[in-house]
């Protein structure tokens, strides 16, 4: 009978190795040890790569005196086809295949069990006393004492990559989950498909500030913006940033009229270009989101941008298109039918994680309320597929004045502030659903929906 252990093994635990000496006395043939998410690495469920996860291992399994296999597969978004994968992986590798008739697999993970066992697998949960790897890896992240728990090999890898500051730079990462994804659950699909719509607004927008040399779009998305940017300056060479593995991946589909594109995934408020490299870096519709999912904090946003002034040369620009607040004066909001005073009713009490948005009713179809939250609500009530990340952020993170004293902040020379209104939006997103007025009833005209901001550096 076969002996099938199957895990990230992002460390071995002093536990677990000795816990590998006890299959000498098993009616175990051959060890097959798969390595899982080997695509993965550098994020917080998979810190490890591949390779290192393999050396730390060789020498555990060593222990058990029986003959074993090492085998690495990626992961796959087909759960109901996962253990097929690994089955035909393992089969690739040796020329073994694997099967409930020849095959005990050993796992804690109640999940990966019952996909086995769904598959006709026996499996057997390993006793194994002491520290999990995670509760190893955590240890290192609150800097508490950990080299005793854990295995000579993983001791003295994780020393030679300096592991535990690296950790620590991981968790600390804002904007992301544990599998460095968006920390939040969105549909990419629509959400791509809304920012590509927008495409040629943007262009509008950024085309007349760009300077061409080193350009480079912070959330690149699908890329697409680099796309129109590589045809109109083949010349130049383009680098996108983004955090989603998913968006990366939909980059490197798309044909670039530039030789020179490549992609990072990173945090866009942290600094990936060398110092003083760039000509233009593009944030377009990001920076809200850099300010939403940090706690609405503008600390982080100042971060951001000083982060990307430092990676423009001289005479290089920061251009952004994003969102504006019109400030805090008090406002009357109508809501001109039904279902726009249920979604307000719905946004007055979730916005901002439940931080809600104070307002007064002053008659059955009219809100007393900020400024700023009227133009909240107007600019998101229509985002109904992905309402329940949407709510949560706070497009207007600065006024004009507001974004222009960011930009000097960051060192930069301010050379465009502009606010404008959407036409699109005006007619098929606010006209019929609200109307806007001042405190003493006056109509108002709509909000600006858009800014546009850039800055030089000097």
């Amino acid at each position: 009978m076969h002996a099938l252990l199957v895990g990230r093994f992002h460390a071995v635990t002093a536990s677990q190795r000795e816990w590998l000496k006890s299959l000498r006395s098993l009616d175990v043939d051959r060890i097959f040890c798969v390595v899982t998410s080997a695509n993965h690495s550098g994020t917080r469920r998979n810190p490890l790569d591949a390779d290192s996860r393999v050396q730390l291992l060789q020498p555990a399994l060593q222990e058990s005196g029986k003959p074993f296999e090492l085998v690495a597969i990626a992961d796959i978004p087909e759960t109901h086809a996962w253990v097929q994968h690994l089955v035909d992986a393992v089969a690739a590798k040796t020329g073994v295949t694997l099967s409930g008739v020849n095959t005990q697999v050993y796992t804690a993970n109640h999940d990966v069990e019952a996909l086995f066992r769904a598959s006709g697998f026996g499996t057997v949960a390993p006793k194994v006393q002491g520290l999990t790897p995670h509760e190893l890896v955590m240890r290192m992240v609150e800097g508490r004492e950990w080299e005793s728990q854990a295995s000579p090999e993983t001791v003295a890898l994780y020393r030679r990559v300096a592991m535990a500051e690296k950790l620590k730079a991981l968790f600390g990462q804002t904007l992301v989950n544990d599998d460095g994804e968006l920390g939040h659950c969105r549909d990419f699909a629509s959400y791509g498909a809304q920012m590509d719509a927008a495409l040629k607004q943007k262009l509008e927008d950024l085309l007349p500030w760009v300077v061409p040399g080193l350009i480079v779009d912070k959330g690149c998305g699908t890329g697409k913006l680099l796309v129109e940017l590589s045809r109109l300056w083949p010349q130049s060479a383009f680098v996108g940033v983004d955090l989603s593995r998913a968006f990366l991946r939909l980059c490197d589909e798309n044909t670039y009229f530039s030789e020179h594109v490549e992609w990072v995934g990173g945090n866009i408020i942290e600094r990936q270009l060398a110092y003083g490299s760039a000509s233009t870096v593009i944030f377009s519709s990001v920076a809200h989101e850099i300010y939403s999912y940090t706690g609405y904090s503008l600390a982080e946003l100042d971060r951001a941008l000083a982060n990307a002034a430092a990676e423009l040369r001289s005479g290089g620009r920061l251009l952004m298109r994003d969102g504006v607040s019109p400030g805090q004066a008090t406002w009357r909001m109508r809501l001109l039918n039904q279902a726009t005073r249920e979604q307000f009713k719905k946004f007055a009490v979730e916005f901002k994680h439940g931080q809600g948005a104070k307002h007064e009713w002053v008659e059955a179809d009219q809100v007393r309320l900020s400024a700023h939250l009227a133009n909240e609500f107007i600019c998101k009530k229509d985002y109904l597929k992905n309402w329940h990340i949407e709510v949560h952020e706070e497009y207007g993170a600065l006024t004009l004045e507001g974004w222009g004293q960011a930009l000097q902040k960051a060192g930069l020379k301010p050379l465009l502030l502009k606010g404008y209104v959407n036409g699109w939006i005006e007619k098929n997103r606010y006209e019929g659903s609200v109307a806007l007025f001042d405190d003493a009833g006056a109509p108002l005209p709509w909000p600006a929906t858009n800014c546009v901001v850039v800055g030089e550096k000097p």
